[in-house]
């Protein structure tokens, strides 16, 4: 009888603790959905592989989530920047771990050039290691340049 009495005072344990886990997960969903509900947001695999976009990102730059979903990162942003060594440093400081925030030279879905204003933050897992990469964006600045400079895929 011990040992059923000890059995069974585990199983709430662990029940309680699923219990907890789950509305933890609720609420880090709610947190995460009130942000993509005020803030133009993207995530990204560790490789650039666009896995999300915010309505107020696919808004703010004129995309349709078709477009954007499993192509890369370069695919938003104006070509000569996105085949410059200072993009592949961008990368390879987000990968190690590093915030990136500022102006970054983007294009639109129309093609205008414009200056993205974001703040690209590294997700790390267990062991520290870069996950995913999100971005906050806070807003395009048109700027002057060729309206049409084509988008590298």
């Amino acid at each position: 009888m011990a040992f059923y009495n000890r059995r069974k005072l585990e199983l709430q344990e662990a029940l309680a603790r699923c219990d907890a886990a789950e509305r933890r997960v609720q609420e880090l969903e709610a947190e995460w959905q009130a942000i993509e509900a005020a803030m133009a947001v993207l995530v990204m695999s560790q490789d650039g592989i666009i896995e999300r976009a915010s309505p107020a990102f696919l808004d703010l730059m004129g995309f349709e989530q078709h477009e954007l979903l499993g192509k890369h990162h370069r695919m938003i942003c104006d070509s000569d920047y996105a085949a410059s060594e200072e993009y592949i440093r961008f990368w390879r400081e987000l990968v190690t771990g590093n915030v990136k925030s500022g102006g970054f030279p983007a294009i639109d879905a129309n093609g205008q050039n414009l200056v993205m204003e974001a703040c690209y933050s590294p997700v790390k897992g267990e062991q520290g290691v870069t996950r995913r990469v999100i971005a906050l964006v806070t807003g395009p600045h048109k700027t002057h340049d060729s309206p049409h400079k084509q988008r590298t895929y």
